[in-house]
């Protein structure tokens, strides 16, 4: 037997030494003490009974995300995320034991067969072409194109038991003519496609490849198809203008199909059917919302007869506003219903087996808020004070007598609504927050960042984006209470026929409306001042742009703000304008006057990144080597504009005062592409992007100073003479990964070194020192072992603790936590001995007073010698 020599026992105790610190890792009890991690499916597209395990659904969505969900509980058993780029086209039972899944992922099909108790993926191909429709029928696949090609439709078929390792799947492909136009609308239900245009419906058996055509009511105009779906009862509604619906039955005849319509149904606004089984015998469920708080379901049978004792009265305490996607199942001879809106409610009944009770009176038991999914803004905002402020800024300037009023006033009314403004537990250090989110779907969300739990949520009256995105303003803080904290969304309406902004304000606590909505024409862009007066009631002023270039202001009656301006970027061309608000001649409207215009040369604006509003800078010099101070360029005016020119393959990055136009410097990467990926603060700009030329991905660190000596310490203008041409100072580093999302760490005084926090696309959030920019250890991963999926955004709140940064991170999931980028430096350590502490505490008072005691009695004794 061999044996170590003493110089290799040594080396290996120094190469153990060396990766010691490999091994951070995070306790198992610190696990979730200071975050949370909510999963999300996303928008929610098919609902798949398990055909083995009636309590477990599949759920396929039109985020590319597949998974399955608790029936009963809404919990998710698992999930599997597929390509970002991927668009699902079908998702639905395959045999006993799998799962089909139908993607196209640009000029691919692909196709997916999965286990159904845990989603691993059992098969996979793919072949070349677009579809917009898919079907199966047996062991047989059928891929249309009914989008591309109109009037024209291919069907693609496809063997699903051809054995591909004897030989290739050699898909077979017909062509039919529909005679319809592009405006026309198609589904499929079973081995039917349907498409309508106004009232003629062409129906196409996918399977035989025969078509008919039919015609509906005179003067009927058909905007909408839904479908029950996948099964043996293929039924199809069409829906015309004021929620007008027919209902009809397709049938094979020797003629082809038919359709037959079917009349006597109960239908309210919002119908959507879905098939089951019940006692191993096909049904139909037609679901019915008839107020927003109770849903009829009705089932028939295979031959469209009504099941009296299987008619559902399903009652939701959550207001459900419509009823998009829906499936009935059935359990022992029991039925529930699972249910999607289109503002992303989630929700389901729950059926209980071990129950003899006969009512069909179910409630919602479960509901997720898939709308998290989709975040277009987030803000952070504290809970009011348990005990509110001792002195209220806003009552200062009223008399005795009116100040004592209003208090009154105040208190009376929060004891008539049993309800405080203020947050019932102390939060001394700014801990806990409000985070409030606005969704894709304008869906407006309160979370308790203690927990994560929904504290509200609200619908936004006929919202849609407002160009890609909607703009989130937190105009009150709840520092100024009694006055309430005041949140305003500015989008756009989704009712007038030309173009129309609204802002509408509400209180970011408990989400009740403050004002009514306000309506502007189409606005252009908005900003927040910094300060609110009195004037206002503490409120910081909005401005808003519109088309005519008018600015409007929420509200109106603010003091003068001729010294504010505004900056447009064009898409493409990439052109800025430079606006400043001056006042109509004759009127007390405010106009945006053109100051500058800047063209950015070719290519297209595909970002614009300015500083966080409210920011703050603690050093205004960094000390270098020799003791001398290099001063920074603090002009907050600064914006980064990023370009693309798609067909050279150039990515150009220009640094921009956005108040007077100049262009302080400019970068231009050659053979690069995106996404870019900007974090802007201070003196300082860190972007990333991918290198064609060198096939990897980089990270650009840019500082700006203006040298040895400060032009202004205290003011500045981007107007001054001369003009300030800052020293710039770049690196670039080797990134080992693509980037999903970037940001910064704030505090509230900016003393705290910043970290820029990097969601990867392997699930992790990064937590990378700024000071070296360069792949660190494994516990810079600040969500360790929950991984994050298509990360969005990352949004940072200070706290009243310097040391300490808030985090949310939204996308397919949401992810809260807080980072210590200096460590906790003002906080006492959670093994802090506070009993040693206070004994020695007590030791010394008990020594003082001793002590004393000894010395008066000596001074006594001396002075009787």
């Amino acid at each position: 037997m061999g044996h170590f020599h003493r110089p290799t026992i040594s080396k290996l105790a120094f190469f153990l030494f060396c990766f010691a610190s490999c091994a951070n890792s995070l306790y198992e009890d610190q696990v979730g003490k200071f975050d949370w991690h909510q999963k999300y499916l996303g928008h929610v597209k098919f609902i798949v009974n398990d055909a083995n395990q009636p309590k477990r659904v599949l759920v396929g969505t039109k985020d590319s995300v597949i998974g399955a969900i608790n029936s009963n509980t809404g919990a998710i058993l698992y999930r599997h995320v597929l390509e970002a780029a991927g668009e699902l086209k079908y998702f639905g039972n395959y045999e006993s034991k799998y799962v089909l899944a139908v993607s196209t992922v640009q000029d691919q099909i692909k196709i997916r067969k999965l286990e159904t108790t845990t989603g691993v993926l059992a098969e996979e191909s793919a072949i070349t072409g677009d579809i917009s429709h898919v079907a199966v029928v047996g062991s047989h696949l059928y891929l249309i194109d009914a989008k591309s090609r109109l009037p024209e439709v291919s069907i693609t078929i496809l063997d699903l038991e051809e054995d591909e390792k004897e030989s290739k799947r050699v898909p077979i492909t017909k062509k039919l003519n529909l005679g319809l136009g592009e405006s026309s609308i198609c589904d499929i239900t079973s081995q039917f496609l349907v498409c309508v245009q106004r009232n003629n419906v062409v129906i196409v058996s996918v399977v035989d490849g025969t078509v008919s055509n039919k015609k509906l009511e005179d003067g009927f105009v058909a905007n909408e198809i839904r479908t029950s779906g996948a099964g043996k009862i293929p039924c199809v509604i069409f829906v015309g203008d004021g929620e007008f619906q027919t209902f009809h039955v397709l049938r094979n005849d020797k003629n082809g199909p038919e359709l037959m319509p079917v009349s006597g149904l109960s239908t309210f606004k919002y119908v959507t059917l879905s098939q089951g089984e019940l006692e191993e015998e096909p049904v139909l469920f037609v679901t019915n919302l008839k107020t927003s708080h109770e849903i009829i379901v009705e089932v028939f049978d295979q031959n469209l007869k009504k099941l009296d004792s299987q008619t559902l009265n399903v009652r939701s305490e959550i207001p459900i506003a419509s009823l998009e996607t829906t499936k009935g199942f059935c359990v022992n001879s029991r039925c529930g219903l699972i249910g999607f809106t289109h503002d992303q409610l989630f929700f389901g009944t729950k059926i209980d087996t071990k129950s003899s009770s006969t009512s069909q009176i179910l409630n919602v038991e479960w509901n997720r808020h898939e709308a998290l999914s989709s975040v277009l803004a987030v803000e952070m905002v504290d809970f009011p004070s348990e005990l509110g402020p001792s002195w209220n800024p806003y009552q200062s300037q009223q008399d005795v007598i009116t100040a004592f009023i209003s208090r009154i006033k105040y208190e009376v009314e929060t004891l008539v609504l049993g309800e405080s403004l203020y947050s019932s537990s102390m939060d001394r250090f700014g801990l806990r927050k409000l985070i409030l989110l606005v969704t894709s779907v304008g869906k407006v969300l309160g979370i308790d960042s203690a927990t994560g739990t929904i504290l509200y949520s609200f619908l936004l009256p006929d919202f849609t984006l407002l160009g890609n995105s909607a703009f989130l303003y937190i105009q009150r803080p709840a520092k100024f209470a009694p006055l309430k904290p005041q949140a305003t969304v500015i989008y756009a309406s989704s009712r007038e026929v030309s173009a129309t902004t609204v802002l509408y304000a509400f209180n970011p606590v408990d989400g009740k409306p403050l004002d009514q909505p306000q309506t502007y024409p189409q606005v252009l862009q908005t900003q927040m001042l910094l300060h609110g007066t009195e004037e206002t009631k503490f409120l910081k002023p909005i401005l808003l742009l519109d088309i005519n270039h008018i600015v409007h202001s929420y509200p109106s009656n603010i003091p003068t703000v001729s010294n504010s301006y505004f900056f447009l970027a064009e898409k493409s061309p990439p052109v800025l304008q430079g606006f400043g608000i001056r006042s109509i001649h004759g009127s007390t409207k405010l106009q945006g006057k053109l100051l500058w215009e800047l063209n950015l040369g070719p290519g297209e604006v595909i970002g614009v990144h300015g500083k966080l509003l409210g920011e703050r800078v603690h050093s205004q010099g960094r000390v270098l080597p020799d003791r001398s101070v290099s001063y920074k360029y603090m002009n907050p005016n600064v914006v980064v504009v990023v370009t693309a020119e798609h067909e050279a393959a150039n990515i150009n990055v220009f640094l921009i005062d956005a108040v007077s136009g100049s262009v302080i410097h400019s970068f231009w990467h050659k053979k690069c592409r995106g996404p870019v990926h900007v974090v802007h603060s201070e003196h300082w700009v860190v972007y990333s992007l991918f290198s064609e030329k060198s096939r990897r991905f980089e990270i650009n660190s840019v500082e700006l100073y203006e040298g040895q000596s400060q032009s202004n310490s205290t003011v500045f203008s981007s107007f001054a003479s001369p003009v300030i041409q800052p020293i710039v100072v770049k690196q670039s580093y080797v990134f080992p990964t693509g980037i999903h999302a970037m940001a910064h760490t704030r505090t509230e005084k900016g003393i705290t070194n910043k970290d820029v926090l990097i969601a990867i696309p392997s699930g992790g959030l990064l937590e990378l020192p700024r000071m070296i920019l360069q792949p660190r250890l494994t516990e810079m991963i600040i969500n360790y072992n929950q991984s994050l999926r298509r990360v969005e955004g990352i949004k940072t709140w200070p706290t009243r603790l310097e040391s300490t940064c808030l985090v949310l991170a939204h996308g397919l999931d949401l992810f809260y936590t807080r980072v210590t980028p200096s460590k906790t430096f003002d906080v006492l350590k959670d093994d802090f001995d506070h009993w040693f502490i206070t004994v020695v505490l007590a030791g010394l008072v008990a020594g003082a007073y001793v002590a004393k005691r000894f010395s008066a009695k000596k001074q006594l004794e001396q002075a009787w010698r």
